[in-house]
């Protein structure tokens, strides 16, 4: 707990990283679970600032958010914050992005349903903006 309150304190970003289990023998993941899950609750519980990425470049950060869904840590709306607001900032710490605010670039995605009911949604990708400028579909 100390060091989860030490990385809190530094403000240091902690990297999820939990669709690697998706590799591990199903014998294996069942123990794992409950332990990752634990422990990512210890860093949020402590104020970490968690991110969602991965450690396998053949990953994408969508797997690695349903990953993350699957452990029961966070509910739809902590996902989405982790996945649309601290990620974006913490890769790109200079740039006003991850918010629908005055001043912030203007890049987002419109979804075909509500991830906040179906966190299937964000996968229902219908337009997307990068700064202002609409992206071909």
């Amino acid at each position: 707990m100390e060091d989860a309150k030490e990385a809190a304190r530094k403000r240091i970003a902690v990297v999820t990283t939990v669709a690697l289990l998706t590799r591990a023998p199903e014998p294996a993941r069942a123990p794992l679970r409950p332990f990752v899950a634990a422990n990512l609750k210890l860093l949020r519980d402590n104020g970490v600032t968690l991110v969602v990425g991965s450690d396998n470049p053949m990953d994408t950060s969508a797997l690695e958010f349903e990953q993350l869904a699957t452990l029961g840590v966070w509910d739809n709306l902590g996902l989405l914050k982790m996945w649309s607001e601290a990620t974006p900032r913490a890769i790109f710490p200079d740039r006003k992005i991850g918010s629908l605010a005055d001043g912030y670039e203007a890049s987002f995605l419109a979804l075909g349903g509500n991830p906040l009911s179906d966190l299937k949604s964000v996968r229902q990708i219908r337009v997307r903006f990068k700064q202002g400028v609409l992206l071909e579909r």
